[in-house]
């Protein structure tokens, strides 16, 4: 399972490259949530997965699912669609493991070394430095920097409110329910601010 998670997560990236010259980037996500969704539930009910039963649940699984799967990807790829380098995203959202590192000591009472601290702070100062770099050209640029950087944030809230509260999820499940509530979120907003066109 690890292998086959890491296999899928890093498509990530080939997929913005791919599929953004195609389609708006809240539109491409729409239609991927949504493929996803369908996917994850066929395989949910084949294998007689268990669904949560408390709507307190779904809408705990959502909120994660809106964070780590919309606000994370949406800011990716919206950001790559402004011009910045697949790299220079994978850079910026590559600190998340540091940020929820520091965060989780403040917010879930765990212990940070000051180690984790100076990793964070090294890893923050190496990104300003490559983004102060590559993103000077213009305000496209700029907004794409920050939609790389809401995308940082974004998960690493996901990451955190998926462990204070959707612990015993079910991946099958919990993750067709993440998955369509990304998938709502980005068409209204591939509705409200692109024109929603894809060329096959």
């Amino acid at each position: 399972v690890p292998a086959v998670f890491v296999v899928l997560w890093s498509t990530g990236f080939l997929g913005a490259r791919l599929g953004l010259p195609h389609a708006g980037p809240l539109t491409f996500l729409a239609l991927r949530f949504g493929l996803a969704a369908a996917l994850l539930a066929l395989v949910a009910l084949a294998t007689r997965a268990p669904w949560p039963h408390r709507p307190a649940e779904m809408g705990h699984y959502a909120v994660a699912g809106l964070l780590v799967h919309g606000v994370y990807l949406g800011g990716v790829y919206v950001g790559i669609s402004l011009g910045v380098e697949a790299g220079v995203s994978a850079l910026v959202v590559g600190l998340q493991p540091l940020l929820t590192a520091a965060l989780a000591g403040v917010l879930l009472g765990e212990r940070v070394t000051p180690r984790q601290w100076a990793g964070l702070g090294l890893g923050l100062l190496g990104v300003a430095l490559v983004l102060a770099r590559k993103l000077g050209h213009g305000p496209g640029d700029a907004l794409g920097g920050l939609a790389c950087v809401a995308a940082l944030f974004g998960i690493t809230a996901g990451t955190l409110y998926q462990k204070r509260h959707g612990a015993g999820m079910d991946l099958r499940t919990g993750s067709v329910v993440q998955f369509a509530a990304a998938g709502l979120a980005t068409a209204l907003l591939a509705l409200l601010f692109e024109d929603a066109r894809v060329t096959w």
